[in-house]
């Protein structure tokens, strides 16, 4: 049962991840975490990575930061 909350959690970050992408193209990673709440950095930092690795993202290294694009 945990594990179904935690899909359910990951897949509604992910969904808000891309509806947040789609709408600025781009965000760093700090206003990501901020639009989804304070402490949930480390889900967004693996939703990004699993989405870097699936070619749907890419991180591109700013002077503030790291900024996440949508790819396509």
């Amino acid at each position: 049962m945990n594990r179904e909350r935690t899909g359910d959690r990951d897949m509604t970050l992910e969904q808000t991840l891309g509806e947040l992408l789609r709408a600025r193209r781009a965000a760093t990673l700090d206003d990501i975490a901020g639009v989804l709440g304070g402490d949930c950095f480390a889900q967004v930092f693996l939703a990004v990575d699993r989405w870097s690795r699936a070619g749907i993202v890419r991180l591109v290294r700013d002077v503030t930061g790291y900024r996440v694009e949508l790819i396509n």
